[in-house]
């Protein structure tokens, strides 16, 4: 039974490496959206003070995936503008057409206006990292990647020494929806 799994797994791998795009690159929409709370966050899809549009880009190397986004808010009440990037790393299960990603990313935001010094963080490693779970679909040369990011409460360069401490907290989970174009 143990071998049946491992060829199974191996095949998963080597399908998914074998037909993969190596490089991904078009534009998203990340919204900010409650999922302990999904039906009554349907109405606040109407505030679009809670998206952020940008562009996304995936290196596929077999079954791991490296992505970047970066996203640009609308500007809050005192007129501040943030451009929300993210660097995650995933791996990828399935076949070509249709594969699941899971994995961590680290967000960083960098703030323009009046009060941009409150939004900008100031190291990268002590950003909070976040879970990522994806589902991607592919068809020819277009693809479309469904991905949900849940804040863990650590910052990412104690990660390894306060594993423990992690709090998954859905009340501050991120819906991104990218539209990929396969280039090679």
């Amino acid at each position: 039974m143990k071998k049946f799994f491992a060829i199974l797994i191996l095949c998963v791998f080597v399908t998914t490496g074998a037909f993969a795009s190596i490089l991904q690159v078009g534009p998203a929409a990340n919204i900010n959206f409650n999922a302990t709370k999904a039906e009554s966050e349907v109405d606040s899809l109407k505030d679009f003070n809670k998206y952020q549009f940008g562009a996304e880009a995936r290196v596929n190397l077999f079954f791991l995936q490296l992505g970047a986004n970066g996203l640009v808010s609308l500007p809050d009440k005192n007129g501040n503008w943030a451009v929300n990037s993210m660097l995650s790393a995933n791996l990828v299960a399935g076949p070509n057409l249709v594969n699941l990603s899971f994995g961590a990313a680290i967000p960083y935001v960098f703030g323009f206006g009046p009060d941009a010094s409150e939004i900008t963080p100031n190291s990268f490693l002590e950003q909070e990292l976040m879970l990522k779970a994806g589902l991607n679909f592919n068809l020819a040369f277009v693809g479309l990647g469904v991905s949900y990011y849940i804040p863990t409460g650590l910052a990412a360069k104690n990660v390894v020494s306060d594993i423990q401490k992690m709090k998954i907290d859905f009340d501050r989970g991120q819906l991104s929806l990218a539209v990929m174009f396969n280039l090679f």
